[in-house]
């Protein structure tokens, strides 16, 4: 049994911050204990110890500020994104943008302005009385809506500088953005239930790669969501944890890192020579596109129009691809996929975080109304 349950400083807030400042004073006492000369050992101790401090929490500081792309040794620049989930603020958990939703585990709180930030950006976050990013206006009579998750939404960028916005001010047209952060295909498609699409001539719809466990497990039935009320304001609480510093936190996550990775490390079996050899290789599966098009088919029941679908998660990796080829053998009207990775480059997403920022953003809304534009549906 484990001395701590996962969420026992959610449940026991109080203990947390004094955890952090027990750690390095475990240490410093352990030192204090065996040493003749105990002042000098504390100081150089404490001293080594804010220093490491400083170093870990300020490259995070270092790459977010400056937006240097692994100016660090690839290891450690990677040692930090991993860490920095750890720190980080989301919009689904943060119960001043977000609230529980019995049908949608979350959605954002109806007719608010706040603020969403996080160590590269801090962005205003307003929404309308559906409980989107978007503005009233858009809910009246929109000739294209989009469904997607925290890269639709607008992840870190202001509101215009969405490439939906993009769309909007190049197509002159109503937009409706409803993406809303982790969402998959799933929950996009109950959101799409609540709107009225009599006039929505175009459907865009992002993906992302993890999408895909959220539509496996509701199909072909839906299940209920494992976050029940309760769940959701332990996971708020969590949220809030993330975005809090206490005293040495670095060096407490990075002790628990490695710790972590030893262990792990050493309990994984090794495989033999023989077996190594005789290993045949995987066989590709189309696994999200499996998952994605039944989702596909229930849209068509409420809407005829034309489907554009491209993907973001995975830098340079386009899963739109895979739809592309089972389209190829699943023929099925009105369907089209576009590939916006060759477009991005890193720069295009922010350096700690794996969202695109405002650059990238401006590139998929020029890209999309040109394609919108070359077919002419509106």
């Amino acid at each position: 049994m484990p001395i701590f349950r996962q969420d026992f400083f959610v449940r026991h807030p109080t203990i947390f911050p004094l955890y952090f400042c027990l750690f390095p004073i475990g240490l410093t006492i352990l030192l204090w204990s065996v040493s003749n000369k105990r002042m000098i050992r504390f100081a150089v101790l404490l001293i080594i110890c804010i220093v490491i401090e400083v170093g870990l929490v300020g490259s995070v500081a270092y790459m977010a500020s400056y937006q240097r792309y692994k100016p660090l040794p690839e290891n450690y620049y990677y040692w930090v994104l991993g860490q920095y989930g750890y720190f980080k603020n989301t919009t689904n958990f943060n119960e001043d943008l977000s609230r529980y939703d019995s049908s949608l585990t979350y959605r954002f709180r109806p007719n608010i302005t706040g603020r969403f930030d996080n160590p590269e950006f801090d962005v205003e976050v307003k929404t309308n009385s559906l409980g989107v990013r978007d503005d009233e206006a858009s809910l009246k009579d929109p000739h294209i809506v989009v469904l997607g998750d925290s890269h639709g939404m607008g992840w870190g960028v202001e509101k215009d500088e969405r490439f939906s916005e993009s769309v909007e001010q190049r197509l002159h047209v109503n937009v409706l953005n409803t993406a809303i952060t982790s969402y998959g295909t799933h929950r996009e498609t109950k959101l799409l239930d609540q709107i009225d699409l009599d006039s929505c001539k175009l459907l865009i719809i992002q993906y992302c790669e993890n999408d895909l466990e959220e539509n496996k497990t509701n199909l072909p039935v839906p299940q209920k969501s494992s976050t029940d009320a309760f769940g959701f304001e332990i996971a708020a609480k969590q949220n809030t944890i993330n975005t809090t510093y206490f005293p040495f936190k670095g060096i407490f996550l990075g002790v628990r890192w490695l710790i972590t990775s030893g262990v792990t490390s050493a309990f994984q079996p090794i495989p033999n020579a023989s077996a190594r050899q005789v290993t045949a290789p995987a066989v590709f599966k189309p696994e999200h596109a499996e998952a994605f098009f039944p989702y596909l088919s229930r849209i068509r029941k409420k809407y005829k129009g034309p489907i554009v679908v491209f993907d973001l998660g995975i830098y340079n990796h386009p899963i739109v691809k895979e739809f592309q080829a089972y389209q190829a053998l699943h023929p099925a009207d009105g369907l089209h996929f576009v590939n916006v990775h060759p477009l991005l480059s890193r720069q295009d997403y922010f350096t700690i975080d794996d969202h695109i920022n405002a650059r990238g953003h401006a590139k998929i809304g020029a890209a999309l109304a040109e394609y919108v534009q070359e077919k002419g549906w509106l």
